[in-house]
């Protein structure tokens, strides 16, 4: 009788380590979902100044590539119609799409690639990813252009398919590259309240081709 209490209790004691693994395992599983939600959720600029401040250095940052950008285009001779800061997604650099295009056009002005260059070729010596975003204004866009029917939408994401195809004959690998047309969707300034000179200025502002480099 003894012998057999003995038994049981070895196996009931065998089950109470199994149950406390699992159980471990399970505790293990859950921080490690809550970590990637969290890192889901991250702010890349916010990050890059932390990871700079813990370092003390910003080389190889994102903290330093928006530096070395802001002081190519604000140097000399400068690149007109261009700014640069670091955001939340990574760095931004905004670029006029009155210097870029003629109006309703998607073809590059040959004067704003030469201007354009240095910055470029900046980007390019970064392993970075790099989204081209087309942005237009809330102005209605349509026409019918060689058999199609052209709007804001079709605009903006063909001027960021062109700024793509330049990048790519400057060599940029095609796995960094990524284009897309938000139209009006995503303005810099909000137009609602604007009339006249004020309202034009913040068109202005709005077209714009973004690369977002993270």
């Amino acid at each position: 009788m003894k012998l057999d209490q003995l038994t049981v209790d070895s196996d009931d004691e065998g089950l109470d380590v199994f149950y406390i693994s699992f159980g471990d395992l399970m505790v293990i599983l859950c921080v490690f979902l809550v970590m990637l939600l969290t890192m889901s959720k991250v702010d890349i600029g916010s990050f890059e100044k932390v990871k700079s401040v813990m370092t003390g250095s910003t080389e190889n940052t994102l903290v330093e590539l928006a530096g070395d950008l802001k002081k190519i285009i604000e140097g000399t001779p400068g690149i007109p119609g261009a700014t640069v800061h670091l955001a939340k997604d990574g760095v931004r650099v905004d670029l006029d799409t009155a210097v870029l295009f003629s109006p309703g056009s998607a073809i590059i002005k040959k004067q704003a690639l030469e201007s354009f260059e240095p910055l470029l070729k900046k980007i390019k010596a970064t392993e970075y990813l790099v989204d081209i975003e087309g942005h237009t204004d809330d102005v209605p866009f349509y026409r019918y252009h060689e058999g199609e029917i052209e709007s804001n939408w079709s605009l903006s994401g063909k001027r960021a398919s062109s700024v793509i195809l330049h990048l790519r004959s400057l060599k940029f690998s095609s796995k960094r590259l990524r284009a897309i047309g938000y139209a009006y969707t995503r303005p810099l300034i909000k137009i609602k309240g604007k009339s006249g000179a004020a309202l034009e200025e913040a068109r202005a502002r709005n077209r714009r081709v973004s690369l977002l480099i993270r």
